[in-house]
């Protein structure tokens, strides 16, 4: 292996203590939201913020668990990603963010269009007639699926009205 492959891109320390701090959030956001609603046990059962409080201390003793793990854990102890991997897996997260944080702003849809056609016409390498069939159709089943089967709508954005999407 040359020098640029074996590399690392990503220690497993870095990536552990990243991810146990993010569940750490999830689980205190969970805790959060639970702690709006009764989280004890009612005359019927438990309360509707019961089962959610208890989910997120879980999450959240979990994530203490790995971020103490980490800190016993040697420094050099494993490489999650060496090279160029790391190079592509940025090219799959990137877009995926993108998507995620554009959503709200220009709906489930549209979003998922343009998310799709740049990781299987460009990240993919996949031909553009059927990256952009892929990128048409896709959002086109999720809106019938959504919108009609299960009557459950996603967020369309400020564009939704002008494309006729209510």
């Amino acid at each position: 292996m040359s020098d640029v492959q074996q590399r690392p891109a990503l220690p497993r320390k870095t990536a552990e203590i990243a991810f146990a701090l993010l569940l750490a959030v999830v689980g205190g956001t969970v805790i959060a939201g639970s702690r709006e609603l009764e989280t004890g046990w009612g005359g019927s059962g438990p309360e509707a913020g019961y089962f959610p409080l208890r989910i997120g201390i879980v999450l959240v003793v979990a994530s203490l668990a790995v971020l103490v793990r980490e800190a016993l854990r040697p420094a050099g102890a494993g490489v999650l990603i060496v090279g160029p991997a790391g190079g592509r897996l940025a090219l799959f997260i990137l877009p995926l963010a993108a998507l995620i944080g554009a959503a709200p702003w220009i709906g489930v849809y549209l979003a998922a269009f343009a998310y799709l056609l740049v990781a299987v016409g460009l990240v993919g390498r996949v031909p553009w007639g059927r990256a952009l069939a892929i990128a048409i159709g896709t959002p086109l089943v999720l809106f019938v699926a959504f919108e009609y089967a299960f009557r459950a709508p996603l967020p369309k954005g400020p564009l939704g009205p002008l494309l006729g999407m209510l």
